[in-house]
């Protein structure tokens, strides 16, 4: 057993490697005084993505930034990461000061930052940027070739405007490889994009990637406008693709998200309330209304539009003098020009704001400028009132979904701009347009004014939404289309459906055998396994096809699972992936020992008191066989389930059969009949030379497919190319069922 892909994503077949190529490292290495201290970065995509890796192993490839990292890697400047319990590689790049200063603060953060949130005032470009943009392009490409080199069969998934040439550059040298990008900020229209003298140059390095990822379809749509301008390119705006020098681009929407739990769980700490009493009690804002702002101090985030909104409503609604306090928490994480004049700028007015209208104990703004701890952090979003993100233009804006995630008791409201990326999902905030400033007052005013009824029914829908779209669903989002691209690129997938009057031709003359898998083909993948219930119509159509054509259902349930949930009577049942049928008169089981029964047992009771405490794990006891269903287990706890498992089962690995299907473990006697030795015993006892088509979706589906080889028909429901042909999903399968039903009846 290996920690794949799989474990993330519904692609039972995924066999690959991940790559992350970034520009901030997941792990520094700092000199105090004369030791080395470890930081980790505190942004929430990438804590999620290192959750990742040290789940699937792997490889991270990062700019070295820290002042100890070149004394910590080998002499392939790797470490293996975490500190603590190594998962996987990192990979740095070394960056001289000037390509720094240049590539990074010049090109990435004076041009194209400015450049793609629409502030063509602030966009300042030299020469000098480009060229070092491109040096820093090359060296990451060139560490990332060295990787891919070793690891071939690997998924590249490059983040960020900090690295737009690297795609084709790994392209061109290794055109067979599957490659991702992720842009994480707003992509303008043709009309402002324009502005960059390298647009073309920029728009084709993206363009060496199979698939670009942007927040919201707008940013989409704007993409393939400018690459229409700039480029003589096959644009398919409704399929969303472009093809460009023979090379195919898919592009998606995946909006960004936030770990929801981490946020959610810190919330509801009884400690989180003694901290909210602290900060009342050292700030004075017990009995007070409280806005809260959390940014860096940077212009994009509109925060002078902001100021100047408090301001007018301090001036209109007088009667909230004293009893609303807005708490605005500031980060200066880029401490260079234009950020110090902003800063300045900023600073400025909250003083004069506070001047005309502090009295007695109480001032208008709290303007708190320090990295705040995450528990301090939480502790204010959950005590505000109001939440305000009034950018000017950004690409999703995660301040917004913290300040939901925070949110509890339900009793905040959220006022968000129109023109953040996360306003196009997060229905229930008030939408405002930060340069309508009177307008954004009066919003304040409402969400004052709201009634409790009101603000629970927002909060509730808003928290169900970042509750659901967390930023482990939008990793495992990406990363199935990834796999997805990278099946059909790497080897010939054929699609029944456009295949249907071949595949009927093939069968002409010749009596079929039907085989189904019950999980994934006959049904939807859900949540957990009682809820995969077989629909009134696929019954019916199973019904209809067992009157035409021989039948047998083969699963890895339970032999009386599956036939209570199939129901349909004069069809074989094949349970515990094989190891028991029904042949419709008596029930065959293949053999099983006195020991494996004892050792099966020995193996559920040793896993379920190891792994008790991981939230949403099922382990199911099938009798002869033993399924581990993670799907509902939290990414970040998913490392500990696979070490823990791996350690007990590891001992058993002479008796039982250990695979890894969509999200699940399965645990199956080695002497147990599989799925291909039910196929042959179903075939050669009631098949009368009739050639079996079988239809599965998973790892254990394998056997099956390997027996019928050569001698029927096999067929994948979704990317599985170790098969004739291919379904999307179980309603293609019905529709094929369906066909078949039609060409045995004329």
């Amino acid at each position: 057993m290996t920690d794949q892909l799989r474990t993330l994503v519904d692609k039972g077949f995924t066999d690959k490697r991940l790559v992350i190529v970034t520009n901030r490292e997941p792990y520094i290495h700092k000199k105090v005084a004369s030791n080395i201290k470890i930081e980790t970065p505190a942004g929430g995509v990438t804590a999620a993505l290192d959750d990742v890796l040290k789940t699937t192993s792997g490889v991270w490839i990062a700019w070295g930034s820290g002042s100890a990292d070149r004394e910590v890697v080998d002499e392939n400047n790797t470490i293996e990461v975490p500190p603590d319990e190594p998962a996987y590689t990192l990979r740095r790049v070394w960056l001289s000061s000037t390509d720094i200063d240049n590539y990074y603060h010049g090109y990435s953060n004076r041009m194209l930052w400015p450049l793609c949130h629409i502030t063509l005032e602030r966009v300042f470009f030299r020469r000098r940027f480009w060229q070092s943009y491109k040096k820093v392009n090359q060296l990451f490409a060139e560490a990332t070739i060295e990787i891919l080199k070793k690891t071939p069969d690997s998924l590249l998934w490059i983040h960020d405007y900090h690295l737009c040439l690297v795609p084709s550059i790994v392209r061109d040298t290794l055109p067979e490889s599957t490659i991702a990008h992720f842009w994480h900020i707003p992509w303008p229209d043709w009309s402002v994009f324009r502005v960059c003298p390298q647009a073309r140059e920029l728009v084709e390095g993206l363009l060496g990637s199979d698939l670009i990822g942007f927040q919201i379809p707008l940013f989409v749509k704007n993409f393939m406008d400018c690459v229409r301008e700039l480029l003589d390119a096959e644009v398919d705006m409704l399929r969303q693709k472009i093809t460009y020098r023979g090379h195919t681009t898919v592009l998606r929407a995946y909006p960004i998200s936030i770990d929801f739990d981490k946020f959610n769980d810190q919330a509801i700490k009884k400690a989180t309330s003694r901290v909210i009493n602290n900060i009342k009690r050292e700030y004075n804002l017990e009995n007070r209304y409280i806005g809260i702002g959390v940014d860096r101090l940077e212009y994009t985030k509109a925060l002078i539009k902001r100021l100047q909104a408090i301001e007018l409503f301090f001036e209109k609604y007088k009667s909230y003098r004293g009893r609303f306090t807005f708490v605005q928490i500031v980060t200066a994480t880029r401490l260079k020009e234009p950020y110090l004049s902003y800063k300045k700028a900023v600073e400025d007015m909250v003083e004069r704001i506070n001047r005309r209208f502090s009295r007695d104990n109480w001032q208008p703004i709290l303007y708190i400028e320090k990295k705040l701890g995450f528990s301090e952090l939480v502790a204010f979003y959950r005590m505000a009132d109001v939440g305000v993100v009034s950018s000017i233009y950004d690409g999703m804006n995660l301040v917004a979904k913290e300040f939901i995630s925070s949110q509890v008791d339900k009793k905040g409201v959220l006022i968000l701009s129109e023109f953040a990326g996360a306003a196009d999902e997060l229905e229930g905030a008030l939408l405002i347009n930060p340069y309508d400033v009177e307008d954004f007052a009066e919003q304040i005013l409402k969400a004052l004014k709201m009634s409790d009824k009101e603000k629970s029914e927002r909060m509730e829908s808003l928290r169900q939404q970042v509750r659901h779209n967390d930023i482990y669903r939008w990793i495992t989002d990406i990363l199935g289309d990834i796999v997805d691209i990278a099946a059909f690129k790497n080897k010939k997938c054929t699609y029944l459906l456009d295949n249907l009057q071949k595949l009927k031709e093939q069968l002409s003359d010749r009596e079929l055998f039907i085989f189904l898998d019950y999980d994934g083909t006959l049904t939807p993948i859900v949540e957990t396994p009682d809820r995969a219930v077989l629909s009134d119509e696929m019954r019916e159509v199973l019904k209809e096809l067992k009157e035409v054509l021989p039948l047998a259902i083969i699963s890895g349930r339970s032999l009386d699972d599956l036939m209570n949930r199939v129901s349909v009577d004069g069809i074989y049942y094949a349970g515990n992936h094989g190891a028991e049928i029904f042949d419709g008169e008596k029930v065959i089981v293949s053999r099983e020992t006195e020991r494996e029964k004892i050792l099966m047992a020995e193996i559920l009771n040793r896993l379920k008191e190891s792994l008790q405490g991981i939230e949403g794990l099922i382990i199911e006891d099938k009798g002869i066989t033993t399924s581990v269903h993670f799907r509902k287990v939290r990414v970040k706890d998913l490392n500990r389930l696979f070490k823990e498992f791996k350690l007990i089962t590891r001992e058993y690995l002479d008796t039982f059969r250990i695979t890894i299907g969509k999200k699940v473990f399965e645990i199956r006697p080695i002497s147990a009949w599989n799925k291909g030795d039910a196929v042959e015993w179903i075939l050669g006892s009631y098949g009368n030379n009739r050639i079996p088509l079988y239809i599965g979706d998973d790892v254990t589906d394998e056997d099956a497919f390997k027996v019928v080889q050569g001698r029927g028909i096999s067929i994948g429901v979704g990317l599985n190319c170790k098969v004739d042909y291919y379904l999307k999903d179980h309603k293609e399968v019905m529709a094929f069922l369906r066909e078949v039903i039609n060409w045995q009846r004329r």
